[in-house]
């Protein structure tokens, strides 16, 4: 079965993480368990929200697709410790050909500190992706 647009867009942000420096292989999709202090740091990639603008007269949906980044981080001061992989995240988002063919343009939407308990936290990393979808098949362009 092929993936919605929005599932490739999601699947090769995930691919394009992967070896940013800090993370290595720790990227997931969708995980439904807490992490455990030695598999920190660690990125978990899940839809935010998606909003669509339709366009009729040429059967073409454009949506706006709001990617959670989530970095947890086992280390203090948080900002100190998250801002090395933020910015390599950033880097290897920005400019992986294979993401960057599935949209029409991805940016950095915000960001949130949230300080957890001594040395754990967290910080969500919002990115927003715009697409182009058929109006009658969400798997093509």
């Amino acid at each position: 079965m092929t993936l919605s647009r929005s599932e490739q867009i999601l699947t090769a942000f995930a691919a394009a993480a992967v070896g940013t420096t800090g993370l290595g292989n720790r990227i997931y999709r969708d995980r439904e368990q807490a992490f455990a202090r030695d598999e920190m740091p660690a990125l978990l990639i899940e839809p935010g929200s998606e909003t669509d603008d339709i366009l009729t007269t040429t059967e073409t949906i454009t949506s706006h697709l709001i990617i959670n980044a989530d970095l947890f981080i086992n280390g203090a001061p948080l900002s100190t410790v998250a801002d090395p992989i933020r910015v390599a995240l950033h880097s290897r988002i920005m400019t992986n050909a294979p993401l960057l063919a599935l949209v029409i343009s991805i940016y950095p939407q915000s960001r949130e500190w949230e300080p957890e308990v001594r040395d754990l936290g967290a910080v969500r990393i919002r990115y927003i992706a715009t697409y182009r979808n058929n109006l009658v098949d969400l798997t093509l362009p």
